[in-house]
Protein backbone atom coordinates (compact mmCIF):
# COMPACT_ATOMS: atom_id res chain seq x y z
CA UNK A 1 0.00 0.00 0.00
CA UNK A 2 2.80 2.26 1.31
CA UNK A 3 4.47 1.16 -2.20
CA UNK A 4 1.76 2.15 -4.47
CA UNK A 5 0.89 5.42 -2.45
CA UNK A 6 4.36 6.94 -2.78
CA UNK A 7 4.36 5.77 -6.46
CA UNK A 8 1.18 7.68 -7.00
CA UNK A 9 2.13 10.40 -5.33
CA UNK A 10 5.84 10.29 -7.40
CA UNK A 11 3.60 10.37 -10.99
CA UNK A 12 1.82 13.51 -10.20
CA UNK A 13 4.53 16.00 -10.30
CA UNK A 14 6.39 13.88 -13.33
CA UNK A 15 2.86 14.37 -15.35
CA UNK A 16 2.85 18.38 -14.32
CA UNK A 17 6.40 18.64 -15.55
CA UNK A 18 5.56 16.80 -18.56
CA UNK A 19 2.34 19.02 -19.31
CA UNK A 20 4.79 22.32 -18.75
CA UNK A 21 7.39 21.28 -20.89
CA UNK A 22 4.62 20.63 -23.19
CA UNK A 23 3.16 24.06 -23.12
CA UNK A 24 6.30 25.92 -23.08
CA UNK A 25 7.16 23.79 -26.35
CA UNK A 26 3.94 25.21 -27.42
CA UNK A 27 4.77 28.51 -26.69
CA UNK A 28 8.10 28.92 -28.21
CA UNK A 29 6.91 26.83 -31.30
CA UNK A 30 4.01 29.70 -31.69
CA UNK A 31 6.26 32.25 -30.73
CA UNK A 32 3.89 32.90 -27.72
CA UNK A 33 4.77 36.54 -27.33
CA UNK A 34 3.48 37.28 -30.68
CA UNK A 35 0.75 35.13 -29.91
CA UNK A 36 0.02 36.86 -27.19
CA UNK A 37 0.11 40.48 -28.42
CA UNK A 38 -2.21 39.02 -31.01
CA UNK A 39 -4.47 37.94 -28.44
CA UNK A 40 -4.81 41.18 -26.55
CA UNK A 41 -5.24 43.29 -30.28
CA UNK A 42 -7.79 40.64 -31.11
CA UNK A 43 -9.77 40.90 -27.85
CA UNK A 44 -9.56 45.01 -28.09
CA UNK A 45 -10.77 44.33 -31.59
CA UNK A 46 -13.85 41.97 -30.37
CA UNK A 47 -14.55 44.57 -27.89
CA UNK A 48 -15.44 47.75 -30.35
CA UNK A 49 -16.20 45.96 -33.22
CA UNK A 50 -16.58 43.05 -33.47
CA UNK A 51 -16.29 41.17 -37.07
CA UNK A 52 -13.88 43.78 -38.24
CA UNK A 53 -11.27 42.00 -39.97
CA UNK A 54 -8.28 44.49 -39.79
CA UNK A 55 -6.48 42.44 -36.56
CA UNK A 56 -6.70 39.00 -37.96
CA UNK A 57 -5.56 40.23 -41.13
CA UNK A 58 -2.34 42.34 -40.32
CA UNK A 59 -1.50 39.78 -37.89
CA UNK A 60 -1.39 37.30 -40.54
CA UNK A 61 0.18 38.97 -42.60
CA UNK A 62 3.13 40.38 -40.38
CA UNK A 63 3.34 37.10 -37.94
CA UNK A 64 1.89 34.37 -39.72
CA UNK A 65 -0.37 31.33 -38.20
CA UNK A 66 0.53 32.33 -34.83
CA UNK A 67 -0.65 35.90 -35.56
CA UNK A 68 -3.77 34.39 -36.91
CA UNK A 69 -4.69 32.00 -33.94
CA UNK A 70 -3.82 34.38 -31.20
CA UNK A 71 -5.71 37.00 -33.31
CA UNK A 72 -9.20 34.86 -33.88
CA UNK A 73 -8.90 33.43 -29.90
CA UNK A 74 -8.70 37.22 -28.89
CA UNK A 75 -11.72 38.06 -31.28
CA UNK A 76 -13.67 35.47 -29.95
CA UNK A 77 -12.79 36.31 -26.02
CA UNK A 78 -13.88 40.21 -26.56
CA UNK A 79 -17.03 39.30 -29.18
CA UNK A 80 -18.34 36.51 -26.38
CA UNK A 81 -17.83 39.00 -23.47
CA UNK A 82 -20.18 41.35 -26.06
CA UNK A 83 -22.66 38.70 -27.75
CA UNK A 84 -22.68 36.69 -24.94
CA UNK A 85 -23.31 33.66 -27.08
CA UNK A 86 -20.36 31.40 -27.01
CA UNK A 87 -21.33 29.84 -30.38
CA UNK A 88 -21.82 33.71 -32.20
CA UNK A 89 -18.36 34.47 -31.10
CA UNK A 90 -16.99 31.42 -31.87
CA UNK A 91 -18.24 31.90 -35.59
CA UNK A 92 -17.17 35.23 -36.03
CA UNK A 93 -13.62 34.25 -34.59
CA UNK A 94 -13.51 32.04 -37.65
CA UNK A 95 -14.80 34.13 -40.08
CA UNK A 96 -12.00 36.74 -39.21
CA UNK A 97 -9.39 34.32 -39.25
CA UNK A 98 -10.36 33.78 -42.92
CA UNK A 99 -9.01 37.19 -43.56
CA UNK A 100 -5.46 36.68 -41.98
CA UNK A 101 -5.31 33.12 -43.53
CA UNK A 102 -6.38 34.94 -46.99
CA UNK A 103 -3.52 37.65 -46.38
CA UNK A 104 -0.81 35.27 -45.44
CA UNK A 105 -1.10 33.00 -47.90
CA UNK A 106 -0.93 35.72 -50.48
CA UNK A 107 2.07 36.81 -49.72
CA UNK A 108 3.58 33.14 -49.08
CA UNK A 109 2.82 32.33 -52.54
CA UNK A 110 2.61 34.81 -55.03
CA UNK A 111 6.31 35.39 -56.15
CA UNK A 112 7.82 38.65 -56.53
CA UNK A 113 5.74 40.78 -53.77
CA UNK A 114 6.78 42.04 -49.99
CA UNK A 115 4.81 43.37 -47.17
CA UNK A 116 6.85 46.54 -46.95
CA UNK A 117 5.27 47.21 -50.54
CA UNK A 118 7.90 47.65 -52.83
CA UNK A 119 6.27 47.48 -56.17
CA UNK A 120 3.41 48.01 -57.57
CA UNK A 121 2.54 44.35 -57.94
CA UNK A 122 2.58 44.35 -54.14
CA UNK A 123 0.28 46.79 -53.95
CA UNK A 124 -2.67 44.89 -56.40
CA UNK A 125 -2.04 42.09 -54.27
CA UNK A 126 -2.44 43.93 -50.98
CA UNK A 127 -5.56 45.21 -52.20
CA UNK A 128 -6.72 41.96 -54.23
CA UNK A 129 -5.72 40.05 -50.72
CA UNK A 130 -7.80 43.00 -48.35
CA UNK A 131 -11.01 42.35 -51.10
CA UNK A 132 -10.99 38.59 -50.54
CA UNK A 133 -10.26 38.27 -47.30
CA UNK A 134 -13.33 40.64 -46.49
CA UNK A 135 -15.64 39.17 -48.46
CA UNK A 136 -14.80 36.31 -46.88
CA UNK A 137 -15.16 37.56 -43.48
CA UNK A 138 -18.51 39.56 -44.44
CA UNK A 139 -20.19 36.37 -45.51
CA UNK A 140 -19.12 34.64 -42.27
CA UNK A 141 -20.52 37.22 -40.19
CA UNK A 142 -23.94 37.95 -42.21
CA UNK A 143 -23.92 34.16 -41.93
CA UNK A 144 -23.52 33.96 -38.32
CA UNK A 145 -25.81 36.92 -37.35
CA UNK A 146 -27.94 36.76 -40.25
CA UNK A 147 -28.72 39.55 -43.15
CA UNK A 148 -26.68 37.37 -46.42
CA UNK A 149 -26.70 38.60 -48.92
CA UNK A 150 -28.56 42.24 -47.78
CA UNK A 151 -27.00 45.13 -46.62
CA UNK A 152 -24.96 43.47 -43.67
CA UNK A 153 -22.84 41.51 -45.96
CA UNK A 154 -21.93 44.67 -48.55
CA UNK A 155 -21.35 47.10 -45.57
CA UNK A 156 -19.23 44.47 -43.50
CA UNK A 157 -17.29 43.60 -46.98
CA UNK A 158 -16.60 47.52 -47.54
CA UNK A 159 -16.06 48.06 -43.71
CA UNK A 160 -13.34 45.46 -43.97
CA UNK A 161 -11.72 46.41 -46.96
CA UNK A 162 -11.44 50.63 -45.74
CA UNK A 163 -10.79 49.17 -42.40
CA UNK A 164 -7.36 47.68 -44.24
CA UNK A 165 -6.66 50.05 -47.15
CA UNK A 166 -6.66 53.04 -44.42
CA UNK A 167 -4.89 51.09 -41.66
CA UNK A 168 -2.80 48.24 -43.60
CA UNK A 169 -0.20 50.67 -45.04
CA UNK A 170 1.36 52.32 -42.45
CA UNK A 171 1.29 49.45 -40.03
CA UNK A 172 2.65 47.76 -42.93
CA UNK A 173 5.71 50.05 -43.93
CA UNK A 174 5.94 50.90 -40.62
CA UNK A 175 6.75 46.97 -39.76
CA UNK A 176 8.68 46.62 -42.87
CA UNK A 177 10.96 49.05 -41.10
CA UNK A 178 10.88 48.70 -37.28
CA UNK A 179 9.59 45.00 -36.29
CA UNK A 180 11.70 43.00 -39.44
CA UNK A 181 13.12 40.77 -36.51
CA UNK A 182 10.24 40.03 -35.34
CA UNK A 183 8.03 39.40 -38.68
CA UNK A 184 7.11 35.81 -40.04
CA UNK A 185 10.05 34.90 -42.77
CA UNK A 186 8.75 34.64 -46.13
CA UNK A 187 11.27 33.06 -48.50
CA UNK A 188 11.79 34.89 -51.51
CA UNK A 189 9.87 37.87 -50.14
CA UNK A 190 10.91 40.78 -52.37
CA UNK A 191 12.99 43.20 -49.77
CA UNK A 192 11.49 47.44 -49.92
CA UNK A 193 13.96 50.05 -50.09
CA UNK A 194 13.71 52.86 -47.46
CA UNK A 195 11.24 55.11 -49.21
CA UNK A 196 13.37 58.63 -50.28
CA UNK A 197 12.31 62.21 -51.45
CA UNK A 198 12.51 61.97 -55.31
CA UNK A 199 13.81 64.97 -56.26
CA UNK A 200 15.74 66.29 -59.50
CA UNK A 201 19.12 67.22 -58.98
CA UNK A 202 20.69 69.59 -61.61
CA UNK A 203 23.19 68.22 -63.98
CA UNK A 204 26.83 69.98 -62.23
CA UNK A 205 30.45 69.30 -63.07
CA UNK A 206 31.84 68.61 -60.00
CA UNK A 207 36.06 68.60 -60.18
CA UNK A 208 38.52 67.60 -57.88
CA UNK A 209 41.91 65.42 -57.97
CA UNK A 210 41.74 61.57 -57.12
CA UNK A 211 44.31 59.31 -55.65
CA UNK A 212 46.36 58.99 -58.29
CA UNK A 213 46.90 63.18 -59.39
CA UNK A 214 44.92 62.83 -62.00
CA UNK A 215 41.65 65.39 -62.08
CA UNK A 216 38.64 63.82 -62.57
CA UNK A 217 35.17 64.79 -63.25
CA UNK A 218 31.56 63.35 -62.51
CA UNK A 219 28.13 65.02 -63.53
CA UNK A 220 26.01 65.36 -60.10
CA UNK A 221 22.25 63.76 -60.41
CA UNK A 222 21.29 62.07 -57.66
CA UNK A 223 17.93 61.16 -56.24
CA UNK A 224 18.36 62.75 -52.98
CA UNK A 225 16.87 61.56 -49.72
CA UNK A 226 15.23 63.63 -46.98
CA UNK A 227 12.74 66.02 -47.87
CA UNK A 228 11.15 66.76 -44.06
CA UNK A 229 10.74 70.11 -45.10
CA UNK A 230 8.11 68.49 -48.45
CA UNK A 231 6.94 65.99 -45.74
CA UNK A 232 5.45 68.78 -43.39
CA UNK A 233 3.88 71.21 -46.25
CA UNK A 234 2.03 67.32 -47.24
CA UNK A 235 0.71 67.05 -43.94
CA UNK A 236 -0.24 70.42 -43.55
CA UNK A 237 -2.22 70.00 -46.99
CA UNK A 238 -4.05 66.86 -45.58
CA UNK A 239 -4.99 68.50 -42.49
CA UNK A 240 -6.28 71.70 -43.97
CA UNK A 241 -8.20 69.81 -46.69
CA UNK A 242 -9.83 67.98 -43.82
CA UNK A 243 -11.01 70.96 -42.51
CA UNK A 244 -12.56 72.41 -46.04
CA UNK A 245 -13.76 68.10 -46.65
CA UNK A 246 -15.66 67.44 -43.58
CA UNK A 247 -17.65 71.08 -43.55
CA UNK A 248 -18.57 70.45 -47.30
CA UNK A 249 -20.09 67.04 -46.83
CA UNK A 250 -22.25 69.15 -44.37
CA UNK A 251 -23.32 72.24 -46.33
CA UNK A 252 -23.69 70.45 -49.53
CA UNK A 253 -26.89 68.11 -49.97
CA UNK A 254 -25.11 64.35 -50.40
CA UNK A 255 -21.92 65.79 -50.97
CA UNK A 256 -19.54 63.89 -48.62
CA UNK A 257 -18.43 61.97 -51.80
CA UNK A 258 -17.52 64.77 -53.66
CA UNK A 259 -15.76 66.70 -50.60
CA UNK A 260 -13.67 63.23 -50.53
CA UNK A 261 -12.62 64.03 -53.80
CA UNK A 262 -10.39 66.65 -52.49
CA UNK A 263 -7.88 64.43 -50.92
CA UNK A 264 -6.84 63.88 -54.70
CA UNK A 265 -4.66 66.78 -54.18
CA UNK A 266 -2.18 65.65 -51.78
CA UNK A 267 -2.38 62.09 -52.81
CA UNK A 268 -0.84 63.20 -56.11
CA UNK A 269 1.06 65.02 -54.50
CA UNK A 270 3.25 62.61 -51.99
CA UNK A 271 2.97 59.68 -55.20
CA UNK A 272 5.09 62.77 -56.88
CA UNK A 273 7.04 63.65 -54.03
CA UNK A 274 7.91 59.82 -52.52
CA UNK A 275 6.76 57.15 -55.22
CA UNK A 276 4.06 54.49 -54.25
CA UNK A 277 4.57 54.10 -51.11
CA UNK A 278 4.12 57.80 -50.71
CA UNK A 279 1.03 57.88 -52.33
CA UNK A 280 -0.68 55.05 -50.85
CA UNK A 281 0.70 56.38 -47.44
CA UNK A 282 -1.61 59.98 -48.50
CA UNK A 283 -4.13 58.01 -49.52
CA UNK A 284 -4.34 56.10 -45.83
CA UNK A 285 -3.57 59.55 -44.29
CA UNK A 286 -6.49 61.28 -45.68
CA UNK A 287 -8.86 58.32 -45.22
CA UNK A 288 -8.43 58.51 -41.25
CA UNK A 289 -8.64 62.50 -41.00
CA UNK A 290 -11.68 62.32 -43.00
CA UNK A 291 -12.89 59.89 -41.07
CA UNK A 292 -11.96 60.88 -37.86
CA UNK A 293 -13.34 64.38 -38.62
CA UNK A 294 -17.06 62.83 -40.42
CA UNK A 295 -17.24 60.61 -37.22
CA UNK A 296 -17.05 63.60 -35.01
CA UNK A 297 -19.85 65.38 -37.37
CA UNK A 298 -22.22 62.38 -37.11
CA UNK A 299 -21.60 62.24 -33.53
CA UNK A 300 -22.39 65.98 -33.29
CA UNK A 301 -25.64 65.16 -34.64
CA UNK A 302 -24.51 67.55 -37.58
CA UNK A 303 -24.29 64.36 -40.56
CA UNK A 304 -27.39 63.22 -43.28
CA UNK A 305 -27.29 60.18 -42.02
CA UNK A 306 -24.71 58.47 -44.62
CA UNK A 307 -22.39 55.64 -43.31
CA UNK A 308 -19.30 57.37 -43.38
CA UNK A 309 -17.42 54.22 -44.31
CA UNK A 310 -19.10 54.02 -47.28
CA UNK A 311 -17.78 57.75 -48.03
CA UNK A 312 -14.16 56.33 -47.56
CA UNK A 313 -14.82 53.43 -50.15
CA UNK A 314 -13.97 56.62 -52.85
CA UNK A 315 -10.22 56.49 -51.03
CA UNK A 316 -10.20 53.13 -52.93
CA UNK A 317 -10.23 54.46 -56.44
CA UNK A 318 -7.86 57.23 -55.02
CA UNK A 319 -5.36 54.83 -53.15
CA UNK A 320 -5.37 53.11 -56.61
CA UNK A 321 -4.70 56.81 -58.35
CA UNK A 322 -1.39 57.56 -55.97
CA UNK A 323 -0.39 53.90 -56.28
CA UNK A 324 -0.01 54.58 -59.93
CA UNK A 325 1.02 57.69 -60.27
CA UNK A 326 3.58 56.86 -57.63
CA UNK A 327 4.86 54.12 -59.75
CA UNK A 328 5.03 56.39 -62.52
CA UNK A 329 7.33 58.36 -60.67
CA UNK A 330 9.55 55.99 -59.49
CA UNK A 331 9.98 54.51 -62.60
CA UNK A 332 11.10 58.23 -64.48
CA UNK A 333 13.49 58.79 -61.40
CA UNK A 334 15.10 55.29 -62.01
CA UNK A 335 15.24 56.12 -65.77
CA UNK A 336 17.09 59.66 -65.08
CA UNK A 337 19.60 57.97 -62.93
CA UNK A 338 20.46 55.26 -64.87
CA UNK A 339 21.10 58.00 -67.34
CA UNK A 340 23.23 59.49 -65.31
CA UNK A 341 25.27 56.61 -64.69
CA UNK A 342 25.59 56.41 -68.35
CA UNK A 343 26.38 59.62 -68.64
CA UNK A 344 29.15 59.99 -65.24
CA UNK A 345 30.43 56.70 -67.04
CA UNK A 346 30.90 58.07 -70.58
CA UNK A 347 32.41 60.99 -69.61
CA UNK A 348 34.81 59.46 -67.26
CA UNK A 349 36.20 57.56 -70.57
CA UNK A 350 35.78 60.84 -72.27
CA UNK A 351 38.28 62.37 -69.78
CA UNK A 352 40.46 58.94 -69.71
CA UNK A 353 40.84 59.69 -73.63
CA UNK A 354 41.44 63.80 -72.96
CA UNK A 355 43.97 62.28 -70.55
CA UNK A 356 45.86 59.92 -72.89
CA UNK A 357 46.00 62.58 -75.27
CA UNK A 358 47.00 64.82 -73.18
CA UNK A 359 50.04 62.90 -72.71
CA UNK A 360 51.04 62.18 -76.02
CA UNK A 361 51.51 65.99 -76.51
CA UNK A 362 53.56 66.01 -73.44
CA UNK A 363 55.71 63.29 -74.98
CA UNK A 364 56.52 65.07 -78.06
CA UNK A 365 56.76 68.38 -76.30
CA UNK A 366 58.98 68.10 -73.02
CA UNK A 367 57.59 71.70 -71.92
CA UNK A 368 54.23 71.31 -71.19
CA UNK A 369 54.99 68.20 -69.45
CA UNK A 370 52.28 69.39 -66.00
CA UNK A 371 51.45 72.31 -67.49
CA UNK A 372 48.75 71.23 -68.98
CA UNK A 373 47.23 70.05 -65.79
CA UNK A 374 48.49 72.77 -64.19
CA UNK A 375 46.51 75.00 -66.11
CA UNK A 376 43.43 72.95 -66.36
CA UNK A 377 43.65 73.07 -62.46
CA UNK A 378 43.36 76.53 -62.23
CA UNK A 379 41.36 77.48 -65.12
CA UNK A 380 38.49 75.79 -63.80
CA UNK A 381 38.72 77.28 -60.17
CA UNK A 382 38.90 81.16 -62.29
CA UNK A 383 35.88 79.66 -64.25
CA UNK A 384 34.30 78.68 -60.86
CA UNK A 385 35.03 82.32 -59.21
CA UNK A 386 33.52 83.83 -62.47
CA UNK A 387 30.24 82.21 -62.36
CA UNK A 388 30.29 79.57 -64.41
CA UNK A 389 28.61 76.31 -63.27
CA UNK A 390 27.73 72.92 -65.46
CA UNK A 391 28.76 72.24 -68.93
CA UNK A 392 30.12 75.50 -69.49
CA UNK A 393 32.76 75.00 -66.53
CA UNK A 394 32.80 71.29 -67.79
CA UNK A 395 34.22 72.76 -71.23
CA UNK A 396 36.93 75.14 -69.60
CA UNK A 397 37.92 71.87 -68.24
CA UNK A 398 38.29 69.64 -71.47
CA UNK A 399 39.38 72.84 -73.20
CA UNK A 400 42.28 73.41 -70.87
CA UNK A 401 43.72 69.79 -70.63
CA UNK A 402 43.83 70.03 -74.91
CA UNK A 403 44.46 73.53 -75.45
CA UNK A 404 48.01 72.50 -76.41
CA UNK A 405 46.81 69.38 -78.58
CA UNK A 406 47.44 70.95 -81.95
CA UNK A 407 51.28 70.47 -81.25
CA UNK A 408 50.69 66.91 -82.67
CA UNK A 409 50.25 68.41 -85.56
CA UNK A 410 53.64 70.55 -85.09
CA UNK A 411 56.86 69.45 -86.45
CA UNK A 412 59.43 68.05 -83.31
CA UNK A 413 62.48 70.26 -84.41
CA UNK A 414 60.61 73.03 -83.77
CA UNK A 415 58.60 72.28 -80.66
CA UNK A 416 62.07 70.73 -79.18
CA UNK A 417 64.21 73.60 -80.44
CA UNK A 418 66.13 75.68 -77.84
CA UNK A 419 66.08 78.87 -78.68
CA UNK A 420 63.55 81.52 -80.24
CA UNK A 421 62.20 80.44 -82.96
CA UNK A 422 62.42 82.01 -86.75
CA UNK A 423 59.71 84.35 -88.34
CA UNK A 424 58.67 81.02 -90.48
CA UNK A 425 59.01 78.80 -87.59
CA UNK A 426 56.59 81.04 -85.64
CA UNK A 427 54.18 80.76 -88.30
CA UNK A 428 54.09 77.19 -87.88
CA UNK A 429 53.84 76.76 -84.35
CA UNK A 430 50.69 79.19 -84.59
CA UNK A 431 48.80 76.52 -87.00
CA UNK A 432 48.53 74.85 -83.48
CA UNK A 433 45.54 76.05 -81.94
CA UNK A 434 43.51 76.10 -85.48
CA UNK A 435 44.89 72.33 -85.63
CA UNK A 436 43.72 71.23 -81.96
CA UNK A 437 40.25 72.70 -82.59
CA UNK A 438 39.42 71.61 -86.16
CA UNK A 439 40.60 67.60 -83.89
CA UNK A 440 37.93 68.24 -80.94
CA UNK A 441 35.30 69.55 -83.59
CA UNK A 442 35.11 65.91 -84.94
CA UNK A 443 34.42 64.78 -81.41
CA UNK A 444 30.62 65.33 -80.21
CA UNK A 445 31.00 65.92 -76.75
CA UNK A 446 34.00 68.16 -77.52
CA UNK A 447 32.84 70.02 -80.16
CA UNK A 448 31.67 72.98 -77.79
CA UNK A 449 35.50 72.74 -76.35
CA UNK A 450 36.96 73.70 -80.27
CA UNK A 451 35.99 77.33 -79.94
CA UNK A 452 37.80 77.90 -76.69
CA UNK A 453 41.18 75.81 -78.14
CA UNK A 454 41.14 77.99 -81.68
CA UNK A 455 41.16 81.33 -79.44
CA UNK A 456 42.83 80.74 -76.40
CA UNK A 457 45.73 82.91 -78.34
CA UNK A 458 43.98 85.75 -79.05
CA UNK A 459 44.44 89.35 -77.48
CA UNK A 460 42.21 90.83 -75.50
CA UNK A 461 42.41 94.27 -77.40
CA UNK A 462 42.31 92.13 -81.35
CA UNK A 463 45.96 93.30 -82.09
CA UNK A 464 47.66 90.98 -84.72
CA UNK A 465 50.42 93.16 -85.06
CA UNK A 466 52.09 93.23 -81.76
CA UNK A 467 55.76 92.26 -82.05
CA UNK A 468 56.24 90.28 -79.32
CA UNK A 469 52.87 88.61 -78.60
CA UNK A 470 50.54 89.25 -81.12
CA UNK A 471 47.17 87.71 -81.11
CA UNK A 472 46.04 84.71 -83.45
CA UNK A 473 44.56 82.70 -85.34
CA UNK A 474 41.60 84.97 -85.97
CA UNK A 475 42.10 88.78 -84.74
CA UNK A 476 38.95 88.54 -82.29
CA UNK A 477 38.69 90.85 -79.50
CA UNK A 478 37.00 91.52 -75.99
CA UNK A 479 33.80 89.65 -75.36
CA UNK A 480 34.05 88.21 -78.95
CA UNK A 481 36.81 85.96 -77.41
CA UNK A 482 34.90 82.80 -75.81
CA UNK A 483 35.44 83.63 -71.73
CA UNK A 484 36.64 79.89 -71.47
CA UNK A 485 39.39 81.10 -74.01
CA UNK A 486 39.91 84.12 -72.35
CA UNK A 487 40.91 82.22 -68.61
CA UNK A 488 42.98 79.68 -70.49
CA UNK A 489 45.53 82.47 -71.96
CA UNK A 490 45.59 84.47 -68.62
CA UNK A 491 46.41 80.99 -66.94
CA UNK A 492 49.01 79.82 -69.62
CA UNK A 493 50.60 82.82 -69.98
CA UNK A 494 51.28 82.86 -65.98
CA UNK A 495 52.57 79.28 -65.84
CA UNK A 496 54.81 80.22 -69.06
CA UNK A 497 56.79 82.72 -67.28
CA UNK A 498 57.16 80.64 -64.38
CA UNK A 499 58.55 77.62 -66.37
CA UNK A 500 61.93 77.75 -67.28
CA UNK A 501 62.67 77.83 -71.05
CA UNK A 502 65.78 77.08 -72.87
CA UNK A 503 66.59 80.71 -73.31
CA UNK A 504 65.78 81.88 -69.95
CA UNK A 505 65.39 81.39 -66.53
CA UNK A 506 61.67 81.10 -64.69
CA UNK A 507 60.65 84.26 -63.19
CA UNK A 508 58.85 84.71 -59.76
CA UNK A 509 55.31 84.69 -59.15
CA UNK A 510 55.06 88.11 -57.70
CA UNK A 511 56.88 89.15 -61.52
CA UNK A 512 54.53 87.19 -63.31
CA UNK A 513 51.12 88.95 -61.40
CA UNK A 514 53.05 92.07 -62.32
CA UNK A 515 53.39 91.61 -66.07
CA UNK A 516 49.58 90.05 -65.82
CA UNK A 517 48.63 93.42 -64.29
CA UNK A 518 50.70 95.38 -66.75
CA UNK A 519 49.02 93.65 -69.59
CA UNK A 520 45.68 93.86 -67.88
CA UNK A 521 43.09 95.31 -70.86
CA UNK A 522 45.95 94.92 -73.56
CA UNK A 523 47.12 91.04 -73.82
CA UNK A 524 44.14 90.12 -71.29
CA UNK A 525 41.10 90.56 -69.68
CA UNK A 526 40.73 92.72 -66.75
CA UNK A 527 38.59 90.75 -65.14
CA UNK A 528 39.91 87.07 -65.61
CA UNK A 529 42.80 89.13 -64.40
CA UNK A 530 41.66 89.89 -61.46
CA UNK A 531 39.87 86.62 -60.61
CA UNK A 532 42.90 84.40 -61.01
CA UNK A 533 45.28 87.06 -58.91
CA UNK A 534 42.59 86.37 -56.27
CA UNK A 535 42.38 83.08 -57.26
CA UNK A 536 46.75 83.04 -56.30
CA UNK A 537 46.07 84.50 -53.32
CA UNK A 538 44.26 81.94 -51.71
CA UNK A 539 45.79 79.22 -53.34
CA UNK A 540 49.33 80.00 -54.22
CA UNK A 541 51.28 78.63 -57.59
CA UNK A 542 53.18 75.71 -57.09
CA UNK A 543 56.69 76.40 -59.10
CA UNK A 544 57.65 73.48 -61.87
CA UNK A 545 59.89 71.73 -59.57
CA UNK A 546 57.38 70.70 -57.51
CA UNK A 547 54.95 69.07 -60.15
CA UNK A 548 57.69 66.61 -61.49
Amino acid sequence: MNVLSRSGAASVPSGAAALYRSLAAWYVRMRGGIFLMSVAAGVLAGLVRAGNPFVAWIAGVLFGWPGVLGASVGQLIGAWAVQGSFLASLGLAVSVALSGSVAFLVFCHVPGIGRGLPTLRSYIWFLLGAMLGGLLTAFGVSVVLGGFPGPRFWNGAAEGLIAVLLLGPPMLLGADRYLRRWMEPIPGEKPARRPRLLTAAPASVLTGLDTGGQETVALSMRSQTGGRRVLLVGIALVLGLTLAAVPLSVLLPRGGSWAVLLYVIPILWFGNQYGLRGGVLAASASGLFYLFGASWISVAGFGDGVDVWSRCADLVILSLVGAFVGRSREHEVRMRDELADSNRLLRRDLLRVAQALTQAVEAKDSYTEGHLRRVSEYAVAVGSRLGLRGKDLEMIHYASMLHDIGKIGIPEEILRKRGPLTEVEAEVMRRHADIGARLLEKLDLLRDAAPIVRAHQERFDGAMDETRYPGYPMGLRGDDIPLGARIIAVVDAFDAMTTTRPYRAALPADAAVAELRRQSGRQFDPRVVDAFIDELAERPWVREESWH
